[in-house]
């Protein structure tokens, strides 16, 4: 095998897995909207890549049920509704108290530390950027995903946190429809402190409770974003056309 080989072999599967994060990214902040088809030509001219790291990703994203493929029409961003955001929040719910029961019995120093620096940097983010109306900041979704990792992160089990982390991109895309729906602002960084606070004070069933009142809070925006048409969002699609 040729040095180029070795280089090249090297380089792909780096691609690939950009290549997913992005599009991946793309489809959780709305900026690939829900039930927009997916055109392979299109994505390659978005991302500037070949066609063979777009499929791969597509059929992973597929996996994680933020992609859907339909049989002769090719693939499409998951479509949205009520009866799935309810379930997914309420098993989002469920696992997250979990992994965060276990954290707090968990964690030690390193975890407190990691904990607060992670609300720091969130603290600091704007949920959308400057002068782009309602676009969603990409570095805010970046540290609130952070933020709700690292207060489970000292839990200790692969299985459930992997478990965790494709519920978090799935509820997490439902969120970014409520705020581009430009719905008054909540003050979802004390909501944030109040949780890490009864986290750090090792306050189980409070931090627990805290962090589900989080998530109904959401659910109930979001279901209302979803059944009030006079709010729906025009959304900017891969192909240059609007979607409602």
């Amino acid at each position: 095998m040729t040095l180029v080989h070795k280089h090249d072999d090297a380089v792909e599967p780096t691609l690939n897995a950009a290549v997913l994060r992005q599009i991946r990214a793309d489809i959780v902040a709305c900026r690939l909207a829900p039930n927009e088809r997916l055109r392979v030509e299109a994505l390659r001219a978005r991302y500037g890549v070949g066609g063979s790291p777009i499929r791969e990703a597509l059929m992973r994203l597929e996996a994680e049920g933020l992609v859907i493929l339909e049989q002769n029409k090719g693939f499409r961003v998951s479509p949205v509704s009520l009866e799935q955001l309810h379930d997914l929040m309420s098993t989002r719910v469920e696992i997250e108290g979990i992994a965060l029961r276990w954290s707090i019995e968990k964690g030690g120093v390193e975890w407190e530390a990691d904990l607060l620096a992670a609300f720091h940097r969130l603290s600091r983010q704007k949920k959308t950027e400057r002068g782009s109306g309602n676009a969603i900041s990409a570095a805010w979704l970046k540290e609130h995903r952070n933020f709700h990792s690292a207060l489970v992160a000292a839990c200790g089990s692969r299985k459930l946190m992997s478990i965790r982390e494709g519920l978090f991109d799935q509820a997490e895309r439902y969120a970014s429809l409520s705020i581009i729906s430009r719905f008054p602002t909540r003050n979802d960084i004390g909501e944030h402190e109040q949780i890490m606070r009864a986290a750090l004070a090792r306050q189980a069933a409070r931090a627990t409770q805290l962090l589900r009142a989080h998530f109904e809070r959401t659910t109930e925006r979001v279901a209302k974003s979803l059944a009030a048409p006079a709010r729906t969002v025009r959304l900017r699609t891969a192909n240059g056309k609007d979607v409602k």
